[in-house]
């Protein structure tokens, strides 16, 4: 939020939003007519345009804000919202807020998890252990995350061996190098490539 947007807007941090909206609509006739006079005076009052509509915007923001947490804190709205399925409102109200300590980590890996996102999710609770290494919750969830991730492994090696119902091949005697072909066809192949070089 710039500077203290209410104030902007002439009003006090806990102003409704019928209170932003009339003082912002008022601001902006005053400044639109301004806006149009030569000089310093236009300059002036094209400035604060701009100025008064990022602060409505900051305001609206933050009265939003204010209707999602309630009497709570920040992190149990958007622990809500995460239960609720609404990811990206989730996302949105916490990447407005601060500090980016362990929870903020640990609540960022919940949206990933809950996206899918395993191997991003395991790097934020990683993260937020590094903030608070003593954080029983972060140990737990990453010792999950670490067995699921063991356990997709072992999958993906499996399915890797199987290829779709075909065993992997077994290797020929006379090694790689001759691919199947008994000694002397390999002896020949290796004469001929020798003598060619010599040409």
């Amino acid at each position: 939020m710039q500077e203290n947007s209410y104030l902007i807007l002439g009003l006090k941090d806990n102003a409704t939003l019928q209170e932003v909206e009339n003082a912002y609509k008022n601001l902006k006739e005053k400044y639109q007519i301004q806006c149009f006079e030569e000089g310093e005076t236009g300059s002036l009052g094209a400035k604060m345009l701009s100025k008064i509509k990022i602060a409505y915007n900051d305001c609206i923001e933050d009265i939003k804000k204010r209707e999602i947490i309630g009497d709570g804190s920040i992190y149990q709205a958007i622990k809500k919202l995460i239960n609720e399925g609404k990811l990206n409102e989730a996302q949105q109200l916490l990447d407005n807020t601060e500090p980016r300590d362990g929870e903020w980590h640990y609540t960022q890996a919940n949206i990933f998890y809950r996206r899918n996102w395993f191997l991003e999710s395991k790097v934020q609770v990683e993260m937020a252990l590094a903030l608070d290494p003593n954080n029983s919750d972060y140990l737990n969830t990453l010792d999950i995350l670490k067995r699921q991730q063991f356990k997709a492994d072992d999958e993906l090696k499996a399915a890797r061996q199987s290829r779709a119902g075909y065993e992997q091949p077994k290797e020929v005697s006379g090694g790689s190098m001759t691919g199947g072909l008994c000694s002397y066809c390999a002896s020949c192949l290796l004469c001929n490539a020798i003598c060619y070089f010599c040409i």
